[in-house]
């Protein structure tokens, strides 16, 4: 069956997803920053059809569509039941790179009964510190200005994505292609995240955690920290020679991690 990418209206939202579709087990996956669900390309080539991979545009990123009023992870996560409930899918694996691993943990803690498992690449269940904050802030601040965009977006390709030219270049070609404005709301979403730390033994569900060796967004420690944190069965994964994307980058050695944790839940 082909990929289908149709639209769920939700409180706020019109969000855009894909869906290979089937029988399988779902597996929900939310993108990083400045991405879009086309990032999880490979992991629905590499996990259907023997998986139904749904893959979500959050507010402000790709094909989704939003009212202009601030959100928060907790709305991302409601448009993502929501985009299960329109599809009457009542369980799933939820997962997510970076800002979808945000997300994909407040699903897990809004509904634990529908969260068969997590899939958590790259994230955090903390909230960034106030130099952290203060960071992101100018970072935003220069990709929504007027100075020439592709020195900086040059560099947030090489410590997000890594990998080969031709694993950035799609994603350069549309950062330098869009609208620099469209991301203030998401970005205000991303700074001003809360912890949710405090709640991550609620989460009982079995995880799988994957990190890129040298990804500079989140650390060793904090990748641990969120491991141990969990109520549930949680296994960390460290891939050689990749940064933050490691999914994108190296997409064979993902997709060996997640078929082998989703075979454990078959």
């Amino acid at each position: 069956m082909g990929v289908r990418v149709p639209y769920v209206e939700t409180d706020g939202a019109k969000v855009h997803f894909t869906d290979t579709g089937g029988a399988g087990r779902v597996v929900v996956l939310g993108h990083g920053f400045f991405l879009d669900q086309e990032m999880f390309a490979a992991q629905a080539a590499g996990l259907a059809p023997e998986y139904r991979v749904i893959s979500i545009d959050a507010r402000g990123f790709g094909r989704t569509e939003d009212s202009g009023v601030p959100f928060s992870y907790w709305d991302l996560a409601r448009d993502a039941w929501a985009v299960l409930d329109a599809l009457g899918i009542e369980r799933a694996v939820v997962g997510g790179m970076s800002q979808g691993g945000f997300i994909a943990l407040r699903m897990a803690l809004l509904a634990p009964p529908r969260a068969e498992g997590l899939i958590l690449i790259g994230t955090s269940g903390d909230a960034y510190t106030a130099k952290q904050q203060k960071g992101y802030r100018q970072v935003m601040d220069a990709w929504s200005g007027s100075a020439p965009l592709e020195p900086l977006a040059t560099t947030m390709a090489s410590v997000m994505i890594g990998g080969t030219d031709e694993d950035r270049q799609p994603w350069l070609d549309k950062w330098l292609s869009g609208d620099r404005t469209r991301l203030a709301l998401a970005a205000e979403c991303l700074i001003n995240r809360e912890s949710i730390t405090g709640l991550l033994g609620e989460i009982t569900c079995p995880a799988v955690l994957v990190r890129g060796i040298s990804d500079q967004a989140f650390t060793a420690d904090e990748m641990v920290a969120l491991t141990d944190g969990l109520g549930g069965p949680a296994e960390l994964h460290t891939v050689p020679a990749a940064t933050h994307a490691v999914n994108i980058t190296n997409p064979d050695e993902v997709n060996e991690l997640l078929r082998k944790f989703l075979a454990r839940l078959d």
